[in-house]
């Protein structure tokens, strides 16, 4: 009886400590898994990009310069706890890889290559109006590229 009780104990510590270890991956993509929204001007053109980040590592882009509709850009990023990078799901990677910084609702994403442009997002849902009137991307088109 003893020992029945003993190897019960032992499973039981078992399953409790691989219960309390974390998935690493996804620890780290929570830190910046969203929805965030941008808006600004740059080389005088107003800019307006609801960014969604997803712990499954995919990302949805919907980026609207100037007038017109959004455009949408899906692909799959990577976050290594500190720097943020992605692909379009045509297999062009992001113009640039970002330092990432945290805080307050909003989320900084600073170019690792030129630390002088970074840009700031603040968290908020991608409306359904943009979700649902937007202008798909593909490589073929050769739209608008991305800001990202």
């Amino acid at each position: 009886m003893k020992k029945i009780f003993t190897t019960i104990m032992i499973c039981a510590a078992a399953m409790f400590a691989f219960a309390a270890c974390g998935d690493p991956e996804a620890d780290k993509l929570e830190k910046v898994a969203g929805e965030w929204h941008y808006t600004g001007v740059e080389s005088g053109v107003e800019i307006d990009i609801y960014l969604g980040l997803y712990t499954d590592s995919t990302f949805d882009l919907y980026q609207k310069v100037g007038e017109g509709p959004h455009y949408l850009y899906k692909g799959k990023y990577n976050f290594d706890g500190q720097v943020l990078s992605g692909t379009y799901s045509d297999y062009t990677p992001w113009a640039h890889d970002y330092n990432v910084t945290k805080s307050n609702g909003s989320l900084t994403l600073t170019s690792v290559a030129a630390p002088d442009y970074s840009i700031t997002f603040r968290k908020e849902a991608i409306p359904q109006s943009v979700r649902t009137h937007y202008m798909p991307v593909t490589k073929a088109e050769g739209e608008t590229p991305a800001i990202l």
